[in-house]
């Protein structure tokens, strides 16, 4: 049997452990999907519009991520850009925080590892 599966086992059991101590304001799951969905855009330094995270998946409704992209702002993880020269494009950025909070989830992976 692989070890991949107690490396993901002891992860999620880190990151639960974790979330309680947390100084980051809690997530729910679908503003987890919507922020990790959302890194791998950042992760291959490709703006994102508001409209294009709309539409980014089809298991959740326009309506529903962006009513979370706002909560996801509320909290902190992610800013609104106005375009330069279309002021009604706006794009999705990762804030100081979403950097730490992807940091803290990096190193529980390294942990997990151990």
């Amino acid at each position: 049997m692989s070890n991949f599966k107690n490396v993901y086992q002891k992860f999620i059991h880190l990151s639960i452990a974790s979330e309680a101590l947390s100084e980051f304001p809690r997530l729910e799951p679908i503003e987890q999907r919507i922020l990790n969905l959302l890194s791998c855009n950042w992760l291959n330094k490709k703006s994102i519009t508001v409209v294009e995270t709309m539409n980014m998946t089809d298991e959740i409704s326009t309506s529903t991520v962006f009513r979370y992209l706002k909560t996801l702002r509320l909290k902190g993880y992610i800013a609104l850009v106005i375009d330069e020269v279309d002021n009604r494009v706006k794009y999705v950025s990762s804030t100081k925080q979403t950097e730490k909070y992807f940091d803290r989830l990096g190193r529980l992976v390294t942990e997990a590892t151990k």
